[in-house]
């Protein structure tokens, strides 16, 4: 065969490959992949809190904080608290953080507050208490969740505390009937009926209706059928609708909302496992003036689809979108991944396949107008950094990337 004949040969192999391999929805969205940034925020990022008109996030024993300064916003680095910083929580008049000692390699922990000028300790838990495992903050309340004296060997018994604005140097502990209270890892308040809801990994959810004073006894939710519900829930969190409806993800990806009792929401489900990262995410305005637009809005839910990447699946990560309106979830939606629906936190759903949905994610927030006029997406990854989804490139199409 004749030199010339085999490279027409060839070329015509390589131009049924590259054909092949751009239509194939896998490579496609290899061809959408961003040069990765090296994030400014390193490591494994904090959660997210909004105090005094700045965003706050931690990793490691260094604390930042974003907002504006002049125009545009900026990050700046704030007084530590001391000691690793395993969570931050806000309750509006205070900034707090729960702190490891390092004393001796023992893993203790202690919550310190911020008044905007100095880091106090807060004491009355963890001289009494193993280790305090998390905190959450719900309204003007803070809840904190301790390992009880009364775990052995054999079983681990928790407790939860409360810390109120109007007295946030005394933590009361809430009086639950059984010896464990179960393992919070969420809280959310319903501002109308002043209500406290607690979401736990294996004791269903609490209501809290009164906490003016010590030993307030939480009333543990049932279903229709008056069935103390042990769901394991991954999260929970105010949808700020007009019924302030209290929304819970379940591990499995299934939906549930809090009324009188706990229901499940028929026909929304993530259809993958939750992560408990949740956020309402709103469609920021291209005007001032359209701020009070609350019709565009998504509940954000990070998912996780296997334990494990796999040869042809290699997005197993990220979150998934559900639309919300003035009445809750918006009638017939159901979750969705980003890109795929009109109103979205993205345009190209394969360019977040490639970016964020590579990564665990532990928690989303969207920074407030007044923090940041263009209302930007955060996302803290589990050992990536803190990313961000902005317009990079000019031309007003947003992608997630780490925040440098």
């Amino acid at each position: 065969m004749r030199k010339a004949e085999v490279k027409q040969i060839l070329f015509f192999i390589a131009l049924t490959f590259i054909f092949c391999t751009c239509n194939d929805p896998v490579f496609y969205a290899i061809s959408q992949e961003v040069k990765p940034i090296e994030p400014r925020i390193q490591g494994v990022p904090t959660n997210f809190a909004l105090f005094n008109g700045r965003m706050y996030v931690a990793s490691g024993n260094t604390l930042h904080s974003y907002g504006k300064s002049g125009d545009k916003p900026v990050w700046i680095v704030e007084t530590r608290p001391g000691g690793g910083i395993l969570q931050v929580a806000s309750t509006g008049d205070y900034l707090y953080a729960l702190c490891s000692t390092d004393q001796n390699n023992d893993g203790k922990t202690v919550i310190k507050k911020f008044d905007g000028s100095s880091w106090t300790e807060i004491g009355g838990i963890a001289s009494n208490y193993e280790k305090i495992h998390n905190i959450i903050a719900a309204g003007d309340v803070l809840f904190a969740l301790a390992l009880s004296p009364a775990t052995n060997s054999s079983n681990i018994f928790y407790s939860i505390f409360y810390i109120k604005n109007d007295d946030p140097a005394t933590p009361y502990e809430l009086s639950v009937a059984d010896t464990d209270a179960g393992e919070m890892n969420g809280a959310a308040y319903n501002d109308d009926d002043k209500l406290y809801y607690l979401s736990t990994r294996n004791k269903g959810v609490y209501r809290i209706e009164d906490l003016s004073g010590a030993n307030q006894q939480p009333v543990r939710l049932r279903n229709s059928n008056d069935i103390p519900v042990n769901i394991e829930f991954s999260g929970i969190i105010n949808l700020g609708d007009s019924g302030n409806t209290i929304f819970l993800i379940a591990r499995n990806g299934e939906a549930y909302t809090i009324k009188d009792s706990i229901a499940r929401v028929e026909g929304v489900s993530m259809g993958k496992l939750a992560t408990g990262a949740l956020a309402i995410w709103t469609k920021p305005p291209e005007q001032e003036d359209e701020l009070s637009d609350t019709g565009q809005r998504l509940l954000l839910s990070g998912r996780q689809d296997s334990l494990s990447y796999s040869y042809t699946f290699g997005y197993t990560y990220g979150y998934l979108e559900l639309e919300i309106d003035e009445n809750g979830i918006k009638s017939g939606s159901n979750f969705a991944e980003p890109g795929r629906n009109p109103l979205s936190t993205v345009i190209m759903n394969e360019r977040f396949q490639s970016t964020i949905g590579k990564y665990p994610v532990s928690y989303i927030y969207e920074a407030p107008y007044e923090v940041d006029s263009e209302m930007t997406l955060f996302a803290s990854t589990q050992k990536n950094g803190v990313w961000s989804c902005r317009d990079r490139s000019n031309n007003s199409n947003k992608y997630w990337n780490a925040e440098d």
